[in-house]
């Protein structure tokens, strides 16, 4: 299987249920029911379908424990639909849901809860100091936020899904490694001119 052959419907249906990877979240299995269910419809195309043994053993595996950033959870997504669907070994597949989540936690805490939100929060803060209606404070902040994560979880199911388990490239992409110095120091200066202001 190539990465062209994942149907766009396919792509929109996993896309929309990683937006409901967190509800999922439970002490037992972390985000492990949510990778599940945002994989389901992909592992649908393994052979037997819904009723084939693979489908059930893939979405038995992939229910277990799994904690990592619940956006970055989109470039494992990719790549373990990927490697399911390549006929790649339960025993392969089961190191790499061993190995992903701590860099995946890692750099996404960095890039999104120490990085993107504080940023947009100040965004906000001099929005508002300027002179934007409190309607319009809470849209841009609203607005910038979800830009930014969404964009994320685009980007990361589709680096997942074409490197498949190969995906720890991805991981020292510029967008990656770069971003949280250059995020934090855009967050200090506009926060240095909101305050004033």
């Amino acid at each position: 299987m190539t990465a062209n052959t994942l149907p766009l419907h396919t792509r929109i249906s996993v896309l929309l249920r990683l937006l409901t990877i967190q509800a999922s979240w439970n002490y037992e299995t972390m985000l492990g029911h949510g990778i599940a269910f945002a994989m389901e419809p992909a592992l649908r195309r393994l052979p037997g379908g819904r009723d084939g043994a693979a489908y059930r053993a893939a979405l038995a595996r992939h229910s277990g424990y799994f904690n990592a950033h619940p956006y970055l959870a989109a470039i494992a997504v990719g790549a373990l639909a990927r490697a399911e669907l390549d006929g790649v070994p339960a025993a392969q597949i089961e190191r790499f849901r061993v190995a992903a989540p701590g860099p995946l936690g890692s750099v996404g805490d960095r890039l999104v809860w120490a990085g993107w939100v504080p940023f947009c929060s100040a965004l906000a803060l001099l929005a508002f100091g300027l002179g934007l209606s409190a309607t319009g404070v809470v849209a841009l902040f609203l607005i910038s936020y979800n830009v930014g994560h969404l964009g994320l979880r685009v980007w990361g199911l589709h680096v997942g899904w074409r490197q498949g388990l190969g995906v720890a490239q991805a991981l020292g992409s510029p967008l990656l490694r770069n971003s949280p110095p250059h995020v934090a120091r855009a967050t200090a200066l506009i926060a240095g001119v909101a305050l004033p202001v």
